[in-house]
């Protein structure tokens, strides 16, 4: 099975980046429905299971709530501060020079950007009355897990070492190695059987 190459895990968190832009756009995060007076839940048993399958029916297709824009004072920044270095670390990756801190400081942006978005997840903003997830969040999750994923596999990648073939110019006649004597060279003689 082939894997996938160097250049290409730097594509995906290239287009990642974008991702996870596009995700800061979408709603995230939405406050609770109203519920439904008694009356028209007559006939109804609504359990926690039938619950729950509703409240992820609409964290993955309702359109309403905060943004990711809108949700977050700080957080917002501090993402696509992340992300800006993720890309520039991401570019920088394929220059040779500055190749193997790029990777490791692209390493840990992009699990500091999956760890943020891991805690955005989990801790919703109950105080300003945005309890439900949204697609936006749940978005989010995947471009940094592939961003995560993809620098883990450049960080371990091989490091790439241009060797450098000597051109005519750097050909130096007096560094050549000699040639071999024969001068010592015994011919050989197979051994002689006694009996």
């Amino acid at each position: 099975m082939r894997t996938i190459g160097y250049r290409t895990n730097v594509l995906f968190i290239l287009a990642a980046a974008f991702g996870l832009l596009a995700a800061l756009g979408r709603p995230w995060y939405a406050s609770a429905p109203a519920s439904l007076g008694e009356e028209a839940r007559i006939g109804e048993m609504r359990g926690t299971v039938e619950a729950s399958f509703a409240r992820l029916a609409r964290e993955v297709t309702a359109r309403d709530g905060a943004r990711g824009w809108e949700a977050f004072t700080s957080t917002d920044a501090i993402l696509v501060a992340l992300l800006a270095v993720a890309v520039v670390t991401a570019i920088g990756s394929l220059w040779s020079a500055i190749e193997q801190p790029c990777r490791e400081l692209l390493r840990l942006v992009t699990l500091a950007m999956l760890g943020i978005v891991v805690v955005k997840l989990v801790n919703t903003p109950d105080t300003i009355g945005l309890v439900e997830r949204r697609q936006g969040v749940w978005l989010a999750l995947g471009v940094t897990g592939i961003m995560a994923s993809s620098a883990a596999t450049l960080y371990s990648a091989k490091r790439t070492h241009r060797t450098h073939r000597p051109g005519l110019i750097d050909y130096n006649p007096n560094l050549v190695a000699p040639q071999r004597s024969h001068a010592f060279d015994t011919p050989y003689v197979p051994p002689v059987e006694r009996y």
